[in-house]
This record gives C-alpha cells, sequence and structure tokens, in this order.
C-alpha cells in the first residue's frame, strides 16, 4: 500500500511544472524532514530535522541541519528508549535534473556531531538490570541520495535515503534513515 501510495505520489509531481528560477547560487531555503528508521519495530522509530540550505553554483548546496531521533531497542520485555541530538552539516551535489530543474537527484557527504542519551539517562532498567553508558557525545560521517521536486515557485518536495557512521553511539556505528519533507526558498 505504502509503495503504491508512494509511486502516484511521485507521478503526481513528476507532472507539476514550475517556471521559476530555481537554484541560484546564493538563494537561501528553510527544510523541514521527516525520516524513519527502515526495518524498526513495533514501536514508532522516527527523526525529525530541520535546517538551512544555502545555494552554490550548478545547483550544488550547502547544508546545516539540527536533528532529533528517538528509537527503541528492544531488550527482554522493555523497549529502552534512545534519545539522539544532532548537527548535521555537509555539502550537497547536483547529479541529474529534467531540462527545467523541477526534477532534481543529489548527493550529500557531510559531518555529524551530537548528544545521545539511553534510557532518559537513567541507568537502572525496570527489572534490575544496569546500563553501563547512558549518556554521550557522538560525531561521525553521512552520506544521503535525494530527489527533489519544485511544487511551486519556492516549495520543494524531498525524498531522501541516508546512511550514517557514528562513533560512541549505542544505536550502531551504521545506520540507514528513510525520509521526506519540504524545502521552502527564500
Amino acid at each position: 500500500m505504502q509503495r503504491i501510495f508512494l509511486s502516484m505520489l511521485l507521478l503526481l509531481i513528476a507532472n507539476i511544472r514550475s517556471n521559476a528560477q530555481q537554484m541560484i547560487p546564493k538563494q537561501k531555503g528553510l527544510e523541514l524532514t521527516y525520516s524513519v528508521f527502515p526495518q524498526s519495530p513495533e514501536k514508532q522509530n522516527y527523526a525529525l530535522s530541520t535546517g538551512l540550505i544555502s545555494y552554490a553554483k550548478n545547483g550544488n548546496y550547502f547544508f546545516g541541519l539540527a536533528e532529533y531521533s528517538r528509537k527503541y531497542y528492544e531488550y527482554s520485555n522493555y523497549d529502552i528508549p534512545i534519545d539522539t541530538f544532532l548537527f548535521n552539516g555537509g555539502y550537497s551535489l547536483y547529479l541529474w535534473g529534467d531540462a527545467m530543474r523541477n526534477v532534481n537527484i543529489n548527493i550529500g557527504l557531510g559531518g555529524v556531531a551530537g548528544y545521545e542519551q539511553v534510557n532518559k539517562g537513567k541507568a537502572i532498567i525496570q527489572d534490575g538490570s544496569i546500563i553501563s553508558t547512558t549518556e554521550s557525545f557522538i560525531y561521525g560521517a553521512s552520506g544521503k541520495l535525494s530527489l527533489e521536486s519544485y511544487l511551486t515557485e519556492h516549495l520543494v518536495f524531498l525524498v531522501n535515503g541516508q546512511l550514517r557512521f557514528l562513533q560512541n553511539s549505542q544505536l550502531a556505528e551504521f545506520y540507514a534513515l528513510f525520509g521526506f519533507g519540504l524545502r521552502f526558498n527564500f
């Protein structure tokens, strides 16, 4: 059902035309994104991010995003929450776009730094088990592949996939995210 919905949405977006000047150097944009962890358990695992982008030449852009994510780790009969607060900054390269640049594919690389909190900072779980590390600073790198489509002159719909490598994280060293969002260029 989700695949059918996404396919119909992408076909609709591909048919919308926008004749504005797009991706102008030094143009700024505000981005809001909702992402999920693939193959996550029943609990809702998600990431919310917001930030600014600044276009460079040829449709490339710099990005700086602040992100909050919550993921649950399944332990025995308990779900242990892992909250992450990250800053993701980097550069995205324009790979491909249609002639009017209404639909674009970009690939981005960036650095990630932030803070992670396990079980809301409590070291003892309900069954008496002790968590060795409840809070830590984390850092690493991220890669992103995104499909960007202009809905109007200033509004862009985003679909992206991300792969991250994080040191000191309780989640995993490598993990993926799949998300969608909106960007308002001004």
